[in-house]
């Protein structure tokens, strides 16, 4: 076969030309840590029941009026939340996320008192889910800060579920998650 001096033959160009497709492709696919944050497909499902599951304590959420807590025993899933998109134009993409309980979804928001507590509205930045090995913490942006889901010290006697604004390394008040998904 003969070809012009400095040509590729055909097969040899579509091979090189599809390799460049390829990698073009990959390259332009968000990374898992951005569509975690909330920038595309992440660790959950929008409209999908969730248990939200704290990882190191092996509970998950519960209510008790409108305050969010923790459930009494380990391996207690708890009640099933809802994550509903949501564009915030400040902040960025993120979920407002639905406690499904009788009588009503309401909202999980932060309150003055360092709480997540359940309303029917809230007007709040949206959550986001930052990855952390297989599991996520949960945090929104507030007044300049981050806040995270967090645990109280005195847990177990407290088993509010609050919010704390600094994140440090190995601290157990930082609470990371499993999204399971429920019936």
């Amino acid at each position: 076969m003969k070809h012009a001096s400095g040509s590729l033959p055909r097969v040899r160009l579509s091979a090189v030309l599809a390799g460049l497709l390829a990698t073009l492709a990959v390259s332009l696919a968000p990374s898992p840590a951005l569509a975690a944050d909330g920038a595309g497909p992440g660790p959950v499902e929008p409209g999908v029941p969730y248990y939200l599951v704290a990882t190191k304590l092996d509970r998950g959420l519960t209510a008790e009026g409108d305050a969010v807590r923790y459930t009494d025993r380990a391996g207690d899933r708890g009640i099933p939340v809802v994550f509903e998109k949501d564009s915030n134009s400040t902040w960025g993409e993120g979920y407002q996320i639905r406690l499904r309980r009788r009588g009503g979804t309401p909202l999980l928001c932060h309150s003055y008192q360092r709480r997540i507590v359940l309303m029917d509205s809230c007007r709040q930045n949206p959550w986001t889910l930052v990855p952390s090995g297989d599991s996520f913490r949960v945090k929104t942006r507030w007044d300049g800060s981050y806040l995270y889901f967090a645990a109280s010290s005195a847990f177990p006697r407290d088993k509010a579920l609050y919010w704390k604004d600094q994140y440090g390394e190995g601290d157990l008040d930082f609470m990371e998650f499993k999204a399971v998904k429920a019936p």
